[in-house]
């Protein structure tokens, strides 16, 4: 699969989020070893780009599963320890839903959920041109 060339093609109509997309890619893909959770403000940097809504933009389009670069995982905070919740409850998240802490069975504060992003299994087989 040629990934920079997908980027291309979709997004031609907009060369910001394209970029955005590319630098990501290629600063991940050209890793020896990845760093287990990536923050907004990590890829944020490998995309080059100040603007926070246009790299959300290439967030969005590189976690989804067509491309499989990366994956977005939430996590919490507990007693100075971060955990990443399940991906049933990443599921319950983005339909708005009221998120459940594991272990207690207690509704989570939005405001104590991290969005963070993992990368993919498949972009471990992939190398950047």
């Amino acid at each position: 699969m040629n990934i920079p060339g997908i980027i291309q093609n979709d997004w031609a109509a907009e060369p910001g989020v394209m970029a955005a997309c590319l630098h990501i890619w290629r600063a991940l893909s050209a890793q020896q070893s990845h760093l287990d959770h990536y923050t907004f403000r990590d890829l944020q940097q490998l995309a080059e780009e100040p603007d926070v809504a246009l790299v959300s933009k290439a967030l969005l389009y590189l976690s989804n599963p067509r491309l499989k670069i990366l994956k977005i995982c939430l996590m919490y905070e507990f007693r100075d320890c971060y955990f990443e919740l399940p991906d049933d409850e990443v599921t319950h998240y983005s339909k708005g839903e009221v998120m459940i802490h594991p272990e207690f069975g207690e509704p989570i504060p939005k405001s104590e959920i991290l969005v963070c992003f993992t990368p993919s299994v498949g972009l471990q087989r992939k190398k950047a041109p």
